[in-house]
């Protein structure tokens, strides 16, 4: 499988479109419609798109997951909650927008924005997740070290069935939780190609979250004097993509 980094205004086009699909096509409660529609378009504007495809080199069309992804200094966070002003902003990342149009991409699409979150080393990584829907991502986002990170809040970049209103629950993965899912990436066996624009992995592993002894030491090479910090993710990363973790 391949996770890919959009870099065309026809590939993001895409995304969005299926971003739409995929959000009718599980009846999604909000919608990205109204006077915050322009807002939310700058939003993805400052992100990085990110498509799966189950084939290496298929079209933007054959894109079957995505997901977007930007750090607050690209762009703020969508609510005011948690308050995160004490981190500098390029070390949060904010994970949102992630779809599936097929059975098990939306997993194998977090594999792949896992490794992507990895080779950035945050501080923080933030979802808000719609309150109250039937889907299961809140139990999946907690199975991934995620928690409840301050009351349910008004997201202002798309509108729900309350009035217009769409209510969420931020979520944030940090501290051990963090490290524990660093450790589970870093024993991924992947390959980053064109400075990790391109993943590839296959479909037999699952990511799950280390030990916390295998996380105590994926936070010591975290360390910017450690060996590791500066080596490759995964156990076969291309050579002419081999970048530090920093």
């Amino acid at each position: 499988m391949e996770m890919r980094l959009l870099t065309t205004d026809c590939e993001r086009e895409v995304f969005a479109q299926r971003l739409a699909e995929a959000r009718a096509k599980h009846g999604a409660c909000f919608r990205d419609v109204g006077p915050t529609q322009v807002h939310n378009r700058l939003r993805l504007d400052s992100s990085c798109l990110y498509a799966l495809f189950a084939a290496e080199c298929d079209p933007a069309p054959q894109m079957v997951a995505g997901v977007a992804l930007h750090d607050l200094e690209a762009f703020p966070q969508s609510c005011h909650v948690p308050d995160l002003s004490h981190l500098p902003p390029r070390s949060v990342l904010e994970c949102s927008d992630h779809w599936s149009l097929s059975r098990g991409a939306g997993m194998h699409s977090w594999r792949g924005i896992a490794v992507q979150v990895v080779h950035r080393n945050p501080n923080a990584v933030l979802v808000y997740l719609a309150a109250g829907s039937s889907s299961d991502h809140g139990g999946f986002y907690s199975a991934m070290g995620f928690v409840k990170a301050g009351e349910i809040v008004e997201h202002p970049y798309l509108e729900g069935p309350d009035d217009g209103k769409l209510w969420v629950q931020p979520m944030i993965l940090n501290g051990e939780a963090l490290a524990r899912l660093t450790a589970s990436v870093r024993m991924q066996t992947i390959d980053a190609l064109d400075d990790y624009r391109i993943i590839r992995f296959g479909n037999a592993d699952r990511l799950r979250p280390c030990s916390l002894r295998r996380a105590t030491a994926a936070v010591a090479a975290r360390a910017p004097d450690s060996p590791m910090a500066r080596a490759s993710i995964g156990r076969r990363v291309n050579q002419e993509s081999i970048m530090q973790l920093d």
